[in-house]
């Protein structure tokens, strides 16, 4: 089977790549990843702890994480998939796309082109927690668990898909927020290598429409990240032990 992986470049990405490749091995695979940096000259719309926290994964990730590298994993960047990169992906002919993390909202003519679709692994518990950073969000609501989701892209609409399966890990409060992100993808790609499992074996993959109210948050201010009780990252932190 084809599979196409579309992934961020960041830490959470490349675990993500690291948990969920040595199962794949027998497929055909390709890698394709976002990595956008601010627009010159126009202000910055994140606060400036996400500059550096954003600086301190590219920081870790030149360094050597001790995981295979994008570029040890041949990943390929591509940042315009809805446009000119859309022969780049589609030459890759993919039977089912997996996106992790990736930045882009896809249209139409990417979520049709794959035979079995295209699901994502959010890194929240839906639909709760639409949008970016829902791990902080959880967090900040002082959340006794900590979840990711996975579900069907069918539109271009954000987090809003019929849901997979859902995965529940306990959060850590004397830890920081990208040691919690970091920690939630083990259980997250279990449920991801289940459902490649699936459609490899010919079986149409279940799902659930989202039940409940939905909530989507965007960036947190500065004030929300200063009002936190955790840091977003400690310079000196140990990462999650990386279990395969």
């Amino acid at each position: 089977m084809k599979l196409t992986f579309l992934v961020n470049h960041d830490l959470a990405g490349l675990l993500a790549l690291n948990y969920l490749l040595p199962a794949c091995k027998r497929h055909e695979v390709l890698l394709f990843y976002t990595r956008k940096s601010a627009p010159k000259n126009k202000p910055l719309f994140k606060p400036t702890a996400l500059e550096s926290l954003a600086a301190f994964e590219a920081k870790v990730l030149a360094e050597n994480t001790g995981l295979p590298s994008f570029s040890d994993l041949k990943a390929v960047e591509l940042n315009a998939i809805n446009g000119a990169g859309f022969h780049l992906f589609a030459a890759s002919g993919p039977d089912l796309v997996i996106s992790i993390r990736h930045m882009s909202i896809l249209r139409l003519s990417v979520i049709d082109l794959p035979k079995h679709g295209v699901i994502n692994l959010h890194s929240g518990l839906l639909p709760g927690y639409q949008g970016v950073m829902s791990t902080f969000r959880a967090m900040i609501n002082g959340d006794a668990n900590l979840g990711t989701t996975l579900h069907f892209i069918k539109d271009s609409s954000i987090d809003s898909g019929p849901i997979i399966a859902q995965s529940k890990t306990a959060a850590r409060y004397d830890k920081s927020y990208l040691w919690n992100v970091l920690n939630i993808y083990c259980t997250g790609c279990a449920n991801v290598l289940a459902a490649i499992d699936s459609v490899a074996k010919g079986e149409v993959l279940k799902s659930e429409p989202q039940i409940g109210d939905a909530n989507y948050f965007t960036y947190p201010t500065a004030r929300e990240i200063d009002d936190a009780s955790f840091s977003l990252f400690e310079d000196n932190e140990e990462l999650p032990e990386y279990h395969n």
